[in-house]
């Protein structure tokens, strides 16, 4: 066995330059036969860090020895100054508010049993201290001092900042001094470990001390019955831990589409690197849950992390509930999901890094992977790392790019990876992640049977007078700004980009898309499973929202039960949407961008898009919302019902706005085209109102790219052949 002095110690030791349990705690653990500790906050989440340390004198029948201040507020004091409670009677009802089983959770539950199961076996003695103030107050004992015993007499104390909490040795910045037995800091050692002797035995006029009432450890044994420390810790995720494996209905994988498996073994081949560019619908994300099940078990034996990246809340739900289908126990990070997830993910890290060999995984939003609350605790990990970012493309802004983590596997996910206009950003997303390892498009994914074919009509709606005015106005500014010579998306002006949104505001919210939603929906308004997405924000010239007419549309003139799907909605409310839209109890959901990517809803059989922007990655996450197959429901087609501002009379050729009404058409008609393409009545011939468009403003050569071959290629493996 170590003995102390056989580390070379440090005089101090600080949270932001050391990781203070495994460069201090752990080392001092394993070479001690026992553990004294005076601290102002005592938190069973310590044990989920020290468990390591506590199994080491636990084997040697060690010995640790806690002095701790109950949780007592302010009025609590000042109660028992006034003489209204008896300080005793006080202490003990706050002992056993904190062991009511309802407000834990099942991993806090758990380590109170490590806590009773220490004391039962003689391992941990507790005290209970507090600060006598004149006139019969109490204040708090708030001294943080530690002394290690090895077996050979020598010792080390540590005085400082820490209480013994998790945020005290992992999530807050702490320091303190380290003093030994022998060597200059003898003194220094000898007066601290005295200090917490004098405290243990009452010997501190001003700092009473008593044993834990006998009233809290019978509670405290009877609600948490008794664990050893070498006991598995549970998952935090507040699930039930399992043994990884595919989930019964995928059939040990020979349920999983050919396409699937080829993505997983060319992904393998790379050595866990590479991205699926598959179209929406195609199973991504359990694709990717297989590749990590696969790589867990290629990696037998060692520790593995698997952090996953999505855009929104409302995907980390999905994510861990597909997750723990494969077994895994994910812990979800993102603000609105628990204040918990820092101590949660936290502890996960401990486990990982000093426990068995395991997998764990954490699933967190873009935004929070930025954030120093969650870089700090990864940075901790320098084991075996696989980062998945699901919709890949959304990483790509400066500040997500500067947080993707330096890991040994990669996966990225995104039916569209390239990034609308950012050749830059899409470049720096395929260096980090790598290679295109399996493409799947729309059409091909529809005749593998892995989406249901769709019919595809586009309405094309004119602007009222006004709007033609602003139209033309706006087209006429934009055209002087851009010059004769037009010029790309990158060379434009920040003058000229806000025109052009201004014109495609004008464009989402034209006032003649409400009038055709009622002609389309007035004969299905007994249908179910619809989903209307609508322009976002108002419009610039009555200041009304698309938002709010077409709410009073389909649920007030035709009676519909709808409901709308928004940023604004709570976590919750759109959890209960989803499940009502699929079960038909709504008939629809009006929503903007919020399901536009990765959201499962099967059931779904109806799309009407009344506004889209030009970005690629919209229309196509908004199509494959619908093509998902329900194959319990019955579902065998969808139908797509999308809404374009096509002016009836474009300007004569001569006029500067010519080429910028022009320009604009043409991206919304090859939208619509591509939208068209793969659609089963529009496969071979584009539908007859987007020809008659595109000879208005001569642009009948798009169809000469209608059948434009996928831009992805795809790979091979051999795990499942």
């Amino acid at each position: 066995m170590t003995r102390l002095k056989e580390t070379a110690w440090r005089v101090g030791y600080s949270s932001d330059e050391d990781d203070l349990i495994a460069d201090f705690y752990l080392p001092a653990m394993e070479a001690a036969t026992s553990y004294d500790r005076g601290v102002g906050y005592f938190s069973s989440q310590a044990l989920a860090l020290i468990a390591n340390g506590v199994q080491h004198l636990y084997s040697r029948n060690g010995k640790m020895r806690l002095i701790a201040s109950p949780a007592m507020s302010v009025e609590d004091r000042e109660a028992i100054r006034l003489g209204h409670r008896q300080r005793d009677a006080l202490i003990e009802q706050r002992l056993l508010d904190y062991l009511d089983p309802s407000r834990l959770s099942e991993d806090g539950e758990y380590r109170l049993g490590l806590l009773s199961g220490m004391i039962a076996d003689g391992l941990l003695e507790v005290r209970v201290a507090v600060r006598s103030q004149p006139g019969g107050g109490l204040g708090l004992y708030h001294e943080k001092i530690g002394v290690f015993i090895d077996e050979a007499g020598d010792y080390i104390t540590f005085i400082g900042s820490p209480n013994e909490s998790w945020n005290g040795w992992v999530g807050n910045a702490e320091s303190f001094a380290l003093h030994t037995s022998w060597g200059p800091t003898a003194a220094h050692a000898a007066h601290e470990r005295s200090l917490f002797e004098r405290t243990w035995e009452g010997r501190r006029p001003l700092v009473p001390v008593f044993d834990i009432p006998e009233a809290v450890q019978r509670a405290l044994f009877e609600r948490f019955p008794p664990r050893t420390p070498d006991a598995a810790l549970p998952p935090l995720g507040g699930g039930r831990r399992s043994e990884l494996d595919f989930p019964p209905w995928l059939d040990g994988g020979d349920k999983l589409h050919q396409y699937q498996k080829d993505a997983v073994n060319s992904w393998l081949e790379a050595s866990g690197r590479g991205v699926f560019a598959m179209a929406t619908g195609t199973g991504k994300t359990i694709t990717a849950l297989v590749a990590t099940l696969q790589l867990s078990r290629a990696l037998r034996g060692s520790s593995l992390l698997v952090v996953v990246a999505v855009p929104s809340k409302d995907l980390v739900t999905q994510w861990v509930r597909n997750a723990e289908e494969f077994g895994f126990v994910p812990v979800g990070c993102h603000s609105g999901r628990s204040s918990r997830w820092p101590a949660d993910f936290g502890a996960l890290v401990q486990r990982l890094r000093f426990g068995k060999p395991c997998v764990e995984m954490v699933i967190t939003t873009a935004d929070t992977l930025t954030t120093g609350r969650f870089t700090d605790i990864l940075d901790r990990y320098d084991g075996r790392l696989l980062f998945i970012g699901d919709e890949m493309h959304s990483m790509g802004t400066k500040r997500r790019l500067a947080a993707l983590p330096d890991a040994e596997h990669r996966l990225g996910l995104s039916a569209t990876p390239r990034r609308h206009g950012d050749e830059e950003g899409t470049q720096e997303l395929l260096d980090y992640f790598g290679a295109v390892c399996q493409s799947i498009g729309i059409k091909e994914a529809i005749e593998l049977g892995a989406l249901v074919p769709y019919s595809y009509e586009p309405i094309l709606v004119p602007l009222a007078e006004d709007e033609m005015v602003k139209y033309r106005e706006l087209s006429a500014r934009i055209a002087a700004a851009m010059g004769s010579g037009g010029g790309g998306l990158d060379e434009l002006s920040d003058q000229v980009k806000f025109l052009l949104l201004e014109r495609s505001r004008l464009l989402g919210h034209a006032v003649a898309k409400l009038p055709a939603l009622a002609r389309l929906m007035r004969p299905l308004s007994s249908s179910g499973h619809n989903l209307v997405y609508v322009a976002e924000g108002s419009h610039p010239l009555h200041e009304t929202r698309q938002l709010d007419g077409a709410l009073a549309l389909l649920g007030g003139e035709l009676g519909m039960a709808v409901n709308v799907y928004t940023g604004e909605t709570p976590t919750a409310d759109r959890e209960d949407y989803q499940r009502m839209l699929r079960k038909g109890t709504l008939q629809a959901l009006i929503a903007m961008r919020c399901l536009d990517e990765g959201i499962d809803i099967p059931e779904v059989r109806r799309g009407v898009i009344l506004a889209s922007t030009q970005n690629p990655r919209q229309f196509v996450q908004r199509r494959g919302r619908i093509l998902r197959r329900d194959d319990a429901g019955g579902k065998l087609s969808a139908e797509l019902y999308d809404m374009l501002v096509v002016p009836e009379r474009p300007p004569p050729k001569t006029d500067p706005t010519f080429k910028t009404e022009r320009r604009l058409v043409g991206r919304e008609l090859s939208r619509a085209l591509e939208l068209a393409s793969a659609s089963t009545n529009g496969r071979d011939v584009p539908p007859s109102a987007l020809v008659e468009a595109m000879e208005r403003y001569e642009l009948l050569a798009l169809v000469a790219d209608y059948h434009e071959p996928a831009e992805w290629d795809s790979g091979g493996l051999n795990v499942y052949e």
